[in-house]
């Protein structure tokens, strides 16, 4: 009999490739606890849910996180996606392989981007919103951030190894506060996806993501890190949504990660209020 959580690990079948997931079953099915679908960051994997997932499933819910393409184990896209629409597909075929008739998503910066236009593309599914650290981003802020190449090949792989230790650089000059092992598989993550990184911020930051929040119809859960690269655009949430719940955590970029149980609280107290 398990006593806790245990995180396992799969594949599913997507037009272009395989997707690797993370899942973790729920100590006790509660039939009023529906799953939850992760959506993680760039330049991450779904690696960085596997505490959150642990809590989540410790508290009733069913947990998937699927790495998305050009990340984790998942399959390189053959061209640039053509918006987060293409993400949005690939995860909800996800849905349909282990069968989520409904179910809550929740997404982490680039995840939320993807999380909210899941949320609008399939009302009939999706029975809340969870978004941590959004982009809550004007075009013309979108532009700014972008402008220091953010959409460059800045860690393309080069045969003397500099391109791992320029990682390993930006980890630590982002975030003081590392646990040594969880920054190294965070390292492996980025070193992976030095392709998906572009192709997941060519579209997010293209995305009409305030528009699009402005168009969720399901009951909305925000969190974030007062040091938060996001954090000074949170307050629009409220703005857009008024009727949202929003929640302050710790972490960093990495709240997800590094205040799993703060993220976990959180959403387990947003859930159960929410209609059953």
């Amino acid at each position: 009999m398990m006593t806790a959580p245990v995180i396992l690990k799969a594949y599913y079948t997507a037009p272009e490739g395989q997707v690797h997931y993370r899942y973790a079953k729920a100590l006790v099915k509660d039939e009023t606890k529906c799953p939850i679908m992760f959506m993680h960051m760039s330049a991450s994997s779904s690696f960085i849910y596997e505490e959150l997932m642990e809590r989540c499933a410790a508290e009733g819910y069913d947990c998937y996180a699927p790495d998305m393409p050009g990340f984790g184990a998942s399959y390189n896209p053959n061209n640039m996606p053509e918006g987060i629409k293409y993400y949005v597909e690939v995860f909800m075929l996800l849905a349909k392989h282990v069968g989520l008739t409904k179910f809550h998503a929740f997404g982490h910066h680039s995840g939320a981007s993807m999380a909210t236009e899941m949320a609008t593309l399939y009302p009939e599914q999706i029975l809340s919103l969870t978004v941590v650290g959004p982009c809550l981003l004007t075009r013309e802020e979108q532009i700014e951030h972008t402008s220091g190449g953010l959409l460059e090949y800045g860690t393309r792989p080069v045969m003397d190894g500099s391109h791992m230790m320029k990682v390993w650089g930006i980890l630590q000059k982002q975030e003081a506060d590392w646990d040594v092992l969880k920054m190294n598989q965070e390292a492996i993550d980025w070193i992976r996806a030095w392709e998906g990184k572009v192709q997941c911020y060519t579209n997010v930051f293209s995305q009409p993501m305030i528009k699009i929040m402005g168009d969720v119809r399901c009951p909305v859960l925000g969190m974030v890190s007062e040091k938060d690269i996001l954090y000074p655009y949170f307050p629009r949430l409220k703005e857009i949504k008024p009727d949202s719940t929003t929640a302050i955590v710790q972490g960093g970029d990495w709240e997800v990660m590094k205040d799993a149980k703060g993220c976990c609280t959180a959403f387990v107290d947003f859930a159960c209020k929410l209609p059953k």
